[in-house]
C-alpha cells in the first residue's frame, strides 16, 4: 500500500507541479528547517517535517483552502492549520541567509551584468512595489484598500539582474504610497548614510535621489529619451520578478483567491515565499509561465532631491548624449 505521506515518491516533474521544488531541494530545505519543526515524538498528531513542509508548499503554490491541502496529504485540516504558520515562520527565518543586499565585489558583478543587459551603468538593483491581495481585515480596514481598489499589502522588493530578491519590505497596507514605503525603509537609511557608488532604479512613483534614479518625466532631448529607454529596459526585470513570484506561489495572485488571513499572517506568507523564490532561482528551477504583467501605474511624485537631479543629469550627459 502506498503511504500518502510519502510525497517524495513522485518524480521531479510532479513535485515541481505540486510543490514547486524538485526532490533534492525539498530534502535540503527540510533539513534546514528540522531544528524548528521537528517534534520529540509523534504524539498528538505531530507530522514529519517533510510533510509539514510540502503541505505548506502546496498551499503557497496553489492558493488552496487548507481542507484541500489536507485531503491531498491525507491528514486533518487542523493539522495543516497548525503547521502552516510554523512552517512559514521557519522559512521566513532563513531570509538572513537568502535575502541580502549586495556588498563588496558582488556589487561590481551586479553593475556589470545590468550594463550588459540594458546599457544602464551603475545599477545596484531595481526597486518596485507590488500589491498582494488579502481579505478585508477587521482592524483598520480602510487603510488596506489600494488604488485598484481591493484590500492588499504593499510589498516593496529590490531585485538584481538574475531576478533574485535582494531586499524586502512587507508590512505596509495597500494604501501606502511607494515613496513612503521606500523613505521609511532601512535601505533608504543605509544608502543615504553611505557614499555608495551606484544607484537603484525606480519608477516615477519613487523620489529621485543620488542613489535612486527615476525616469525623466518630461523628456526634453534625445539623450533623455535614450536614458528612459535604457531605464525601462532595465526595470522590466523587476516587473518580471514579481510576475514569476506570484505565478509560482499563486496564493499571492488574485487568481488564487484572496488569502483568508489577518494581515500579520499574510506578511509571514509573503516573507516565506520571498525566500522560496530565491531558493528556486539558486536551484535553477524553471520559471512558470507568467501571466501578462498588469502595470500598476504608479502615482507620480514631485519629490526630487537636488543631488538626485545633479547625479541624473551627469549620468545622462556621460552615457546617453551620443547614440
Amino acid at each position: 500500500m502506498v503511504d500518502p505521506g510519502d510525497v517524495l515518491r513522485f518524480d521531479d516533474r510532479v513535485l515541481i507541479s505540486r510543490y514547486r521544488l524538485p526532490r533534492h531541494v525539498i530534502i535540503q530545505l527540510a533539513e534546514h528547517l528540522r531544528p524548528k519543526l521537528e517534534r520529540p515524538t509523534r504524539r498528538h498528531g505531530a507530522l514529519p517535517v517533510i510533510l509539514q513542509l510540502t503541505n505548506a508548499l502546496r498551499f503557497f503554490a496553489k492558493g488552496d483552502f487548507q481542507s484541500e491541502v489536507a485531503d491531498l496529504a491525507k491528514v486533518s485540516q487542523p493539522a495543516v492549520s497548525k503547521n502552516l504558520e510554523e512552517v512559514a515562520t521557519a522559512i521566513g527565518g532563513l531570509a538572513v541567509h537568502y535575502i541580502r543586499f549586495p556588498t563588496g565585489q558582488e556589487v561590481n558583478v551586479i553593475k556589470e551584468a545590468f550594463y550588459r543587459q540594458s546599457n544602464m551603468p551603475g545599477v545596484l538593483g531595481l526597486v518596485d512595489g507590488s500589491l498582494f491581495p488579502i481579505k478585508a481585515p477587521a482592524v483598520d480596514e480602510g487603510a488596506y484598500v489600494c488604488r485598484k481598489p481591493y484590500h492588499a499589502i504593499n510589498v516593496q522588493a529590490v531585485g538584481d539582474h538574475n531576478m533574485m530578491i535582494r531586499h524586502l519590505v512587507a508590512r505596509w497596507p495597500g494604501s501606502a504610497h511607494d515613496a513612503f514605503v521606500f523613505n521609511t525603509s532601512d535601505l533608504n537609511t543605509y544608502l543615504g548614510e553611505r557614499n555608495v557608488s551606484g544607484w537603484l532604479l525606480g519608477d516615477s512613483g519613487y523620489p529621485l535621489k543620488a542613489y535612486l534614479m527615476t525616469p525623466v518625466v518630461d523628456e526634453q532631448t534625445d539623450a533623455d529619451m535614450r536614458y528612459n529607454r535604457a531605464h525601462k529596459k532595465c526595470r522590466a526585470r523587476i516587473e518580471r520578478l514579481f510576475g514569476v513570484w506570484k505565478s509560482r506561489w499563486r496564493c499571492h495572485d488574485v487568481s488564487g483567491g484572496y488569502l483568508q488571513y489577518t494581515p500579520e499572517k499574510v506578511v509571514l506568507f509573503i516573507k516565506a515565499t520571498a525566500v522560496l523564490h530565491n531558493i528556486c532561482r539558486l536551484a535553477n528551477v524553471p520559471d512558470p509561465e507568467v501571466d501578462i504583467i498588469q502595470q500598476e501605474h504608479p502615482e507620480e511624485v514631485e519629490e526630487a532631491h537636488a543631488n538626485g537631479l545633479t547625479v541624473r543629469a551627469q549620468l545622462i550627459r556621460d552615457f546617453f548624449t551620443r547614440p
